[in-house]
């Protein structure tokens, strides 16, 4: 999908590179490719500062963050469509650094955000294993009566013996 997105960029800097030559002639489609880049990397450095300050404050305050997150990926994203050269993408790129757009696109950027990480977090697979030290498995509580005290969560046979939800490997093959 990727080699489409960029033949897709390709043709439309293209067409819209060649819509201003055939309109304007050579020397005004260079002028506002130029200013057009001039405005972007401005505009970048502006927003920039704006959503550091942002992020800065909202370090105290837990219900600001997530917007703050999700300002940085969609500061990422029109910076990124705006130093790619053409016309075309450093339009999109300023458009998406406009205020009411990134707040229409914040549930958006959330949304997609969890969806990424629920498939990666489905991928992962977390295993425990144990050296020769041991470890006390449990949790220490402290309910104001004593420093702490260790509470046993481990999950036990009826027999005794721990119990252990790991397959048992495959036996050795024969020779």
């Amino acid at each position: 999908m990727k080699p489409w997105i960029f033949l897709g960029y390709l043709a439309v800097e293209i067409a819209a590179l060649w819509a201003m030559v055939h309109f304007l002639g050579w020397g005004w489609a260079i002028v506002i490719t130029v200013a057009a880049s001039a405005v972007g990397v401005a505009v970048l450095g502006r927003r920039f500062r704006e959503i550091f300050t942002a992020a800065r404050q909202s370090r105290t305050d837990q219900a600001s963050v997530g917007g703050a997150l999700t300002d940085s990926a969609l500061f990422a994203g029109a910076a990124a469509l705006t130093i790619v050269p053409g016309v075309v993408s450093t339009l999109l790129g300023l458009i998406l650094l406009a205020g009411p757009v990134r707040r229409r696109l914040r549930p958006v950027v959330t949304a997609a955000a969890t969806r990424r990480a629920t498939l990666l977090a489905e991928r992962v697979t977390i295993v425990g294993m144990t050296g020769s030290r041991g470890y006390v498995d449990g949790e220490v509580v402290d309910d104001g009566r004593a420093e702490g005290v260790v509470v046993d969560t481990t999950i036990r046979n009826p027999d005794g013996t721990i119990y252990v939800d790991v397959p048992p490997l495959p036996p050795a093959a024969q020779r």
